[in-house]
């Protein structure tokens, strides 16, 4: 019997296979925050990062005896999980890992929190010295030393569509103080051959979704007003979810904070131009064609407008050429802000 798993997005019920074409790279129960229990958008290095997994079950009987695995990986190879890990979040191998100290039930999910410290090695993915860009991967499996559900990783790949032990999240927020943002990453081979890639971006309709509203908050550029008081701050041993996502749950909106006069955040009204441009091309699609263990820079460019408050998501979707198969992808959520801003 298969009970625990992890979701990969808010109405997720445990079924899988996920359906073709479903972004599963976005798990909502994957979360990080300091010491104290305040969310961050981004782990900084040199500092005790935790990472929270919430994982559910199917049955109300309780699942004790739960584990956790979390991996800190390198998103340019087009996978996650341990092949792909920073040795800060342990390398090839079992990665970090906790149990979680609660029964696992239907009706009350566990959280597993495991300490992270990045090193400077860690920024990569970006020509920024200061910033980088890792994907958190993680694995949930019953019992120890021989699993009865799932498997304990500690090699090899994750596979979030179809197995739903595993997650995947990588969201990013941007603010363009101007017309135009450019976000930059890389995209690797690390397969035996060369291999073709297609790369997608687009912006998605629905763009201020709760991940998205939730990362938004997390910015110490945005407020939340017309809604009760932001709850006190709980112990992060103690997490169940977000800070953020407790304060939304009570409505109100969500403004840029400082500002003469009250700027909501709110979907554009106008989509942006979206383009990939690699050394050869640029468009909202583009093939490359990677050697073995070569990575190539890409930079994500959206152009806006000037309406200051607006809000663009936009995916970057990684497929396979030879079979269109999503091998990875990430979120980009960008908001117009004036040139001056944060």
């Amino acid at each position: 019997m298969v009970d625990l798993y992890i979701k990969y997005d808010a109405s997720d019920t445990g079924s899988r296979p996920i359906p073709p074409g479903t972004v599963f790279y976005l798990s909502p129960s994957v979360f990080i925050t300091d010491q104290a229990g305040n969310s961050r958008l981004e782990a900084r290095i040199g500092e005790p990062n935790l990472i929270h997994v919430q994982v559910d079950s199917l049955t109300e009987d309780p699942r004790l005896n739960v584990t956790v695995q979390v991996w800190a990986c390198d998103f340019t190879g087009g996978f996650i999980g341990p092949d792909a890990a920073r040795q800060s979040s342990g390398g090839v191998g079992p990665g970090l890992s906790s149990g979680i100290p609660t029964p696992v039930t239907k009706s009350v999910p566990g959280v597993a929190a495991v300490s992270w410290t990045p090193t400077d090695a860690d920024l990569i993915n970006q020509p920024d010295p200061l910033h980088g860009h890792l994907c958190l991967a993680a694995n949930v499996y019953l019992g120890f030393p021989q699993p009865v559900e799932g498997q304990r990783l500690v090699a090899g790949k994750l596979d979030v569509p179809n197995d739903q032990h595993h997650a995947w999240k990588n969201i990013t927020v941007v603010k363009t103080q101007g017309v135009r943002a450019d976000v930059p990453f890389r995209v690797g081979n690390r397969g035996p051959e060369p291999a073709k890639f297609v790369l997608r971006a687009f912006e998605l309709e629905d763009a201020m979704g709760p991940v998205e509203m939730e990362h938004l908050l997390m910015d110490r550029c945005v407020d939340l007003v017309d809604a009760g008081p932001p709850p006190d701050p709980v112990p992060a041993a103690c997490l169940t979810e977000p800070r953020e996502r407790t304060w939304l749950a009570q409505g109100g909106r969500l403004v840029l904070r400082g500002l003469p006069d009250l700027v909501p955040l709110r979907p554009a009204r106008r989509r942006a131009r979206v383009l990939l441009r690699t050394e050869e091309s640029a468009d909202d699609k583009v093939a490359t064609v990677i050697r073995p263990g070569r990575e190539i820079p890409v930079v994500l460019t959206v152009e806006g407008g000037q309406d200051v408050g607006a809000v663009h998501t936009i995916d970057v979707v990684q497929e396979d050429a030879t079979n269109g198969e999503v091998v990875g992808g990430g979120r980009v959520v960008v908001v117009e802000t004036p040139d001056w801003f944060c």
